[in-house]
């Protein structure tokens, strides 16, 4: 058969087809089959959240208690948030013993001391002072110097003798003058008008056994007994007299 000229490009592409698709479902029966194997694709896990972290709360602080009284500083302590049943309490001396009544009684000394961390179990000790000036006082630890064991007494100096006066010898009395008569002798008037054998420093006539002026201490006159008597110390009645 013939075929015409302007038919032949087409019979030709039409034969090359066919020619292409036996090749193509042709198989190797030697190459073994493959398998498609599946390949794995990550997956996105489950996202950790945020946990929310607790914050420690920090410990007190000890507060400033020094010169306050046990009763206030209890109270300092449950303002601090510190219950006050933590607070114990000692005395400052050795030689001092702690009342069970001590409310009133001042704080010398704290342990621990001011602005230290006070952990959960500790507790604050605080010594006190009846009185707060003796905060300040101490001897070896001990309130008085006479019950420190150490204190030594300082020695008293033996007290000096007293000086005495080693008494007066008591005088003797003049022996009594036996009167004498002088020979002559006559009258004579003294100021105060009054006649006499001799007349005192002062105008009065001398007469034995009476007190006599202190100008005339130790002159020996007539007296008006005609007897010298002498103006002398008598003890047992007037210091001078004449006699």
């Amino acid at each position: 058969m013939r075929i015409p000229r302007h038919f032949a490009p087409a019979v030709l592409l039409g034969v090359l087809a066919l020619a292409g698709c036996e090749g193509g479902t042709e198989t190797d029966d030697s190459a073994p089959a493959t398998t498609p194997t599946a390949t794995p694709t990550a997956s996105a896990g489950p996202t950790a959240s945020p946990t929310a972290t607790a914050t420690a709360t920090p410990d007190p602080v000890v507060p400033a208690l020094h010169g306050r009284t046990f009763e206030q500083a209890g109270a300092e302590l449950t303002r601090q948030d510190i219950s006050a049943a933590r607070l114990t309490a000692a005395a400052q001396h050795k030689d001092v013993t702690l009342p069970r009544d001590h409310d009133g009684w001042y704080v010398c000394d704290t342990r621990p001391g001011r602005g230290t961390r006070l952990a959960a179990d500790a507790t604050v000790t605080v010594r006190l002072a009846k009185d707060y000036s003796d905060c300040t006082t101490s001897f070896h630890g001990y309130l008085h110097q006479k019950n420190d064991p150490a204190y030594v007494p300082p020695r008293t100096a033996a007290p000096k003798p007293t000086a005495t006066r080693a008494p007066a010898p008591a005088p003797t009395k003049a022996p009594a003058k036996a009167p004498t008569k002088p020979a002559g002798g006559s009258m004579t008037t003294c100021s105060d008008g009054k006649q006499g054998y001799a007349c005192t420093s002062n105008g009065h006539p001398v007469v034995d056994g009476q007190f006599c002026p202190k100008a005339d201490r130790g002159r020996t006159l007539m007296a008006t007994n005609r007897t010298m008597v002498t103006c002398s110390y008598d003890p047992s009645i007037t210091p001078y007299r004449w006699q």
